[in-house]
């Protein structure tokens, strides 16, 4: 510095910024003759002497960096962009930024965090996928009024879910998360380290998660969760050997506060303009306690325990000083209860062994998903809104693969009142995430896509939060790692399908049937046992399906090019000539593992011009490789299985094709308005199955009558066994073929002649029971097994009538 004073050439001076002279320090001070501190440049000179102001600061503001980096983003995390000086209050002005999501103009904000950092925010409604560009005019200035003489571009991508990888050990329970107001996710969860069991917490800031201070636990934490207070403040809750400890983060360490008591579980949640509430759970009691200035205060009496809680404790805070808990316990009963000014029992539901359930309050709006197994496992959503005391079940079960099982829901409720539900679900061989918003009226799945990245493992407990604008935050566990996954969109679902691809190269000829699958090009056959369908090939999935001896099936529609089905008399599809149906008959030979999922056979059935509907039906080889015409005899072949034994899979003559697909109940059975009334996977695309097959020209518009599907645990064993009927036995069974039974579904019982095979309460006395639990019995043809599942079902409903009309 001292080189810099020493020069006098005065352009110099002005590259040179020199720091504010500071009192007292200035080295050529001296003492004058009246005792006082002497200026030594108060003489003439003083002028030359004098070191000069700092020079002025003449370069531009330059951007060092940009969070996210490019790539995906979440469209309710603010968009960082910091520079490398301080920058003018100015800067940040709103007719400085503008931004487009796939080319639409999304409103936005602009503020200054800090003194160098940028924010852009975009309208919490903001909903949509594809390009988001992001403009910053060149009026950033620095705090000596230099401009930008560029503007900034940013280019991000909005993907449907912005899924997050978390990596902080093996993780061994599903976060418990809050979304800050900015769009912050600060998450807790329990992993394993090399000192055992314990809890860490972390912040998504953009798409990086940075801890938020050590490992928490002294030595066993069975339970985690994660609360901001009032003033927006982390605060963790954990159980350990009993007790429960909960701290507030001060900005480098947590400080514990208080213990609410002692407990192996816990839950911790702020309401609205309130102070933070917790739920504790011991082996006798549930108690609810809310922090009061440090201090733990009791929110109503201790709730007694009439049997051990079997899930996780679930809490919402409605509104200040306000709290709705709930839980299933060990006698598989799922309860709730609300605080006003004292605790109101809503009336328990009996929920399968093994259920879990989660509440949501939201104003006066309650809401609760759980998950009932009925053959298979579905989730079921319900109310008990402005004080009420019992639940309304809202529409029927959400299941996207109705014989599948869709598990481990979360419930949320939205600004307007309505419940939310995220849920987890195996289809075909992938598992899949959905999301689904109640209308008031119906279920409508939100966005489309699935949340849940393709995995065959098996998710654990889902978990749900609403972020700015409502927009669903979900989380689970699978596998030891964390799925988080944000939404950005679309706001209306998309349909399964965008448009009806050209048959092209796939082609059945029923006078001149190819002797081997390859030769159809229908299906590609280059991984052994699983084909993949040609594009024109249109996927559809039944309601209730036909027993097939435990065969797994996956169904096409084939139209030529512009045709459209028309509906018939008997209630079925019609499709024209030259159109065929697929279906594939796949074995697991490990059941219950997917990864062993192999094709056995496919069948085609196809309404030839001259001889009508035929069905042919092909063989897949042992190394599934390619698959064999077999000729019009059936036969049953045994495929080994993994463990040793072997599986008969029974293959159908052609006259038995025809046999059921009988032209007074179809010809087409499974392509009924009703049996296609269902969500459908189309390759992690969830959508509305009767709207995307009425958008490709398959069918037109139509509104399906009633159905229950057998699988449905909402319903009585008496409805859920006319579905299965409906599906496995009224092709035959109806006055217009063999008029010995009339097995439609929408017959009334008392009309079906039912009751003549039924003697109330004794299946084994039953003639229908004896029928449908033997081999040969019924179904009469393409089954070697009894239906377990059927013989369930029928068996209890018999048991549990008293008549029968």
């Amino acid at each position: 510095m001292r080189n810099c004073l020493a020069l006098i050439v005065v352009p110099l001076l002005v590259a040179c910024k020199l720091p504010a002279k500071q009192p007292g320090t200035d080295v050529d001070a001296g003492v004058g003759t009246d005792g006082q501190t002497a200026d030594p440049d108060a003489g003439p000179d003083a002028a030359i002497d004098a070191p000069p102001d700092a020079a002025p600061d003449l370069t531009a503001p330059a951007l060092v960096s940009v969070s996210p980096e490019q790539g995906s983003t979440w469209l309710h995390a603010p968009i960082r962009l910091t520079f490398d000086e301080d920058l003018a209050a100015s800067s940040a002005t709103a007719s400085m930024v503008s931004v487009t999501l796939a080319g639409e103009a999304v409103p936005a904000t602009i503020t200054l965090e800090g003194t160098r950092t940028l924010e852009v925010t975009l309208d919490p409604s903001a909903r949509g996928v594809g390009a988001l560009a992001v403009n910053i005019s060149p009026m950033v200035a620095d705090a000596a009024g230099n401009l930008m003489t560029t503007p900034i571009d940013v280019t991000l991508t909005a993907p449907a879910w912005h899924n997050v990888p978390v990596d902080r050990g093996p993780a061994l329970s599903a976060p418990s998360y809050v979304v800050a107001a900015n769009g912050t996710v600060i998450a807790a969860w329990l992993v394993s380290t090399q000192l055992g069991k314990r809890a860490v917490v972390a912040e998504l800031i953009g798409t990086t998660w940075r801890s938020i201070g050590a490992e928490l636990g002294i030595a066993d934490p069975t339970s985690v969760s994660i609360a901001l207070d009032e003033m927006g403040i982390p605060l963790i809750a954990v159980t350990d050997l009993g007790v429960a400890h909960v701290a507030r983060w001060n900005g480098t360490t947590w400080s514990e506060l208080a213990s609410p008591g002692n407990g192996t579980a816990i839950a911790i949640a702020t309401p609205p303009g309130g102070h933070p509430i917790v739920e504790l759970v011991s082996d006798t009691s549930v108690v609810v306690r809310e922090l009061v200035n440090g201090t733990w205060q009791a929110l109503g009496s201790d709730i007694m325990l009439a049997s051990p809680l079997a899930s996780e404790p679930s809490l919402a805070t409605p509104a200040p000083g306000k709290a709705v808990v709930g839980w299933v316990d060990a006698a598989a009963q799922l309860r709730v209860y609300r605080l006003d000014a004292n605790w109101t029992a809503i009336a328990p539901i009996a929920v399968s062994s093994g259920s879990r359930m989660t509440v949501a309050a939201r104003g006066a709006a309650i809401a609760v998903a759980y998950d009932a197994i009925a053959g298979s496992s579905g989730v079921i959503a319900a109310s008990a809104n402005g004080g009420a005391t019992t639940w309304t079940q809202l529409g029927k079960p959400l299941d996207i693969d109705i014989a599948g099982d869709a598990r481990a829901p979360a419930v949320a409720i939205d600004a307007s009142g309505m419940p939310i539900v995220a849920w987890t679900e195996l289809v075909e061989t992938s598992q899949r995430g959905a999301l689904a918003r109640w209308s008031g009226s119906t279920w409508t799945i939100v966005g489309g896509t699935s949340w849940l990245a393709s995995t065959t493992a098996a998710p654990g407990t889902t978990k749900l939060v609403l972020g700015p604008g409502d927009a669903p935050v979900v989380a689970s566990l699978a596998s030891g790692g964390i799925v988080l996954a944000r939404f950005n969109g679309p706001r209306t679902a998309a349909l399964g399908i965008a448009s009806r691809a050209s048959l092209a190269g796939c082609s059945f000829n029923a006078a001149a049937p190819p002797a081997l699958l390859s030769q159809t090009g229908c299906f590609d056959l280059g991984v052994a046992g699983k084909p993949v369908a040609h594009a024109g090939l249109v996927p559809y999935d039944v309601v209730a399906e036909l027993w097939s001896d435990g065969a797994k099936k996956r169904r096409w529609i084939a139209l030529p090019a512009g045709a459209t089905m028309t509906l018939g008399s008997t209630g079925a599809w019609m499709a024209p000539a030259g159109a065929f149906m697929v279906k594939e008959f796949a074995l697991e030979t490990t059941p219950g593992n997917v990864a062993t999922r192999r094709a056995i056979e496919t069948r085609f059935f196809v309404n030839d011009a001259t001889n009508g509907w035929q069905g042919f039906t092909y063989r897949w080889n042992t190394q599934g490789t390619d698959a064999s015409l077999l000729p019009d005899t059936a036969i049953n072949v045994a495929w080994q299985m993994d463990n040793g034994t072997q599986h008969t899979h029974v293959y159908p003559s052609r006259n038995h094709c025809r046999s059921c697909h009988y032209v007074s109940s179809g010809p087409l059975l499974g392509l009924r308005p009703e049996q296609l009334a269902r969500w459908n996977d189309y390759d992690g695309i969830i959508a509305d199955q009767p709207a995307t097959l009425a958008a490709l020209g398959i069918v037109t518009a139509t509104t399906p009558p009633a159905f229950t599907a057998p699988h449905d645990p909402s319903a009585t064993p008496e409805r859920r066994m006319r579905g299965y009927m409906m599906a496995n036995c009224s092709h035959c069974h109806h006055p217009q073929y063999l008029n010995i039974k009339d097995l439609r579904f929408a017959t009334p019982l008392a009309s079906t002649k039912l009751c003549e095979a039924i003697t109330p309460g004794s299946p084994s006395q039953s003639l229908v029971y004896q029928r449908v639990t033997s081999r040969p019995g019924m179904p009469a043809l393409g089954t070697a097994m009894v239906d377990p599942f059927a013989q369930d079902l029928l068996g209890r409903w018999i048991s549990g009538m008293t008549s029968c009309p």
